[in-house]
């Protein structure tokens, strides 16, 4: 690309600040940006099982009211509560519909599937534990001795890497690298093949925490590869089927709502057991388990476009990497889950896996470091900014009244293209809560984490907070800060946008391959080669678009095209905010 003349360098200088803004609030947006600076706060831990059965329960009608409160004043449609104790199921309950008005829509109950989204982590750690107890696997193996073809930044890297490395968040990349590639709907092999441009940050890998999820979901890849049995029938053999998790799924959810869903399902994954069985039992499968095959009732999934609830339509998304997002759960299912985890890895007698490995897993594995005290998931009113952790599968922290009466938790969160959901499991109670929500992810809402926040304080009696309120401000304060600096851009000195034509062409990048721009109708069109989407000119060279045209999981608001010029003042490449992993350019081909 051609050197801008010092003409231009203001202008230059304004986009690259959009773009540090755009991702300063993407930062915000997230959950994920934890750690560590010294406070000098003491902090209580309270004795083993202190609070009574009896204690929890008389508090039903206030859980209750916290979920009602989030479908009425959020406006979701539906949601699940489920509370536990170690070895026993207290309390499940479904909330609101599974759908929007104006959708196939019935009553959520207890038994309806919701996705779970990157709560399917702790399932997958708990998966590889019981793995590792079974002598299948192992946490210090390296990737490539399963998954020869697997590259991550250099060939020492990958070499290097291990089973523990991709489950514990300790890549030393940057929080969920690759993630713009999977939302804007590229094929796994162009997504796992950009992790050949990303940079370790220095000092920081099997140190500090950097949130991931391709990264996590190629432990999928290598399961399959290690046992020769796909993801989801590990997770049915090894937990759904011990713990008779009959309202589960690691599978298309819409695959789960009717017979020939769930026959195209069985189609798409033929060859598999056409290689494991033989063609004819596999025939015999593909037809027999169809029949067998009992509809489950599912929840749909929802964005948010700005102020207005958008229903999505059931995708391949959660299962291009299913271990990292592709576990639904039922209420009643859920509780189930968190019995096991308050138990340290066993359900009714059965184990799932052993004690030692359930300590392992919820170990300090890596530093989470830098929360700051606005952080909108880490809430410095509860969650202590000292000794933060991630295992494998489980954060592990300190949640306290300002700073006082404080309990060690191991949580996870998930929320991303429609759903949220939100599991924390207190070892010095016995206590574990969990929320799942049709609604998400995270930029949308994150009433799923609040509402499980809202139900511990009420059992720990720790001083009350509106959390349905919070979850609307942050929500509110985070979609006025974006456009309050868009609506800067568009008005500092306004310049009108050039001739159509001269933004016309294709531009292409080492990462993201080819995008073009085109004219139709006398608007401008972007196209990655899976989504398109019309431009709507802001202000001089800048343009914006619906996030959601362009992303499977998008932020409430817009994004932006910003096309850059050379010396002569010739359109020679542009920056797409959705599409700016490694500050990717894309150039204009000539």
């Amino acid at each position: 690309m051609s050197k801008s003349s010092p003409k231009f360098l203001s202008q230059r200088f304004l986009l690259t600040s959009a773009i540090a803004m755009q991702a300063v609030l993407f930062v915000e947006c997230s959950q994920l940006y934890a750690s560590v600076h010294e406070e000098n706060i003491e902090a209580k831990e309270l004795n083993k099982n202190v609070i009574s059965d009896e204690e929890i329960l008389k508090n039903i009608p206030n859980f209750e009211k916290v979920m009602t409160d989030g479908l009425e004043k959020i406006k979701f449609p539906g949601a699940t509560l489920s509370i536990s104790r170690a070895n026993k199921v207290l309390y499940f309950k479904a909330f609101g519909k599974t759908a929007m008005p104006g959708y196939k829509s019935v009553e959520a109950t207890p038994q309806t599937l919701f996705s779970v989204s990157s709560v399917s982590k702790n399932i997958s750690a708990i998966l590889v534990g019981a793995l590792v107890d079974a002598g299948k696997i192992s946490f210090s193996d390296k990737v490539r001795k399963y998954y020869p073809e697997f590259f991550m930044c250099n060939e020492a890297l990958s070499n290097e890497f291990t089973v523990q490395d991709l489950i514990s968040h300790s890549s030393g990349l940057k929080h969920f690298s690759g993630d713009s590639l999977l939302k804007a709907g590229y094929d796994n092999a162009k997504i796992l093949n950009a992790f050949r441009f990303f940079k370790q940050r220095p000092g920081e890998y099997r140190k500090y925490y950097g949130y991931q999820n391709i990264v996590y979901g190629i432990i999928g890849i290598v399961l399959e590869k290690a046992t020769g049995e796909k993801y989801e029938d590990l997770v049915q053999k090894y937990i759904f089927d011990k713990m008779a998790m009959k309202n589960s799924s690691a599978i298309r959810l819409d695959a789960e709502a009717s017979k020939l869903g769930y026959f195209k399902y069985l189609l798409s994954r033929f060859s598999h057991d056409q290689q494991r069985m033989g063609l004819f039992k596999a025939v015999w499968n593909l037809f027999a388990k169809t029949i067998q095959h009992k509809s489950k009732v599912i929840s749909d999934i929802h964005t948010r476009r700005l102020d207005n609830i958008v229903h999505l339509e059931h995708t391949n998304f959660y299962h291009k990497f299913p271990a990292t997002s592709g576990i639904s759960l039922s209420a009643e299912d859920f509780a189930k889950w968190l019995a096991m985890l308050a138990n340290k890895g066993t359900y009714k007698g059965k184990q799932i896996v052993s004690e030692h490995t359930f300590n392992r897993l919820t170990s300090d594995i890596v530093t989470i470091k830098d929360i700051k005290d606005e952080d909108v998931t880490f809430v410095k009113s509860r969650f202590m900014r000292e000794n933060m952790h991630y295992g494998m599968g489980f954060f592990n922290a300190q949640y306290a009244d300002n700073g006082r009466n404080a309990r060690k938790i191991y949580f996870h969160m998930g929320g991303i293209r429609g759903s949220t959901a939100f599991l924390s499991i207190s070892p010095s109670d016995d206590i574990a809560v969990g929320v799942s929500c049709n609604l998400g992810g995270v930029a949308m809402t994150r009433f799923s984490e609040y509402a499980v926040n809202a139900v511990l304080d009420l059992i720990f009696k720790f001083n009350h907070i509106d959390w349905v309120q919070e979850d609307i401000d942050k929500n509110r304060k985070f979609r006025e800060k974006n456009k309050k600096f868009w609506d800067g851009i568009s008005h500092m000195n306004p310049t009108p946008m050039d001739k159509t034509e001269k933004y016309v062409g294709t531009y292409t990048s080492e990462m993201y391959g080819n995008i073009k721009i085109y004219e139709k109708d006398d608007l401008l069109y972007l196209s990655n080669g899976n989504k398109t989407t019309s431009l709507k000119h802001i202000n001089g060279d800048v343009f914006a678009f619906p996030g959601i045209d362009l992303s499977d999981s998008p932020f409430a608001g817009d994004e932006y095209v910003i096309f850059l010029r050379d010396e002569n003042r010739a359109i020679n490449s542009c920056i797409v905010t959705s599409l700016n992993e490694n500050d990717n350019v894309f150039v204009k081909r000539k």
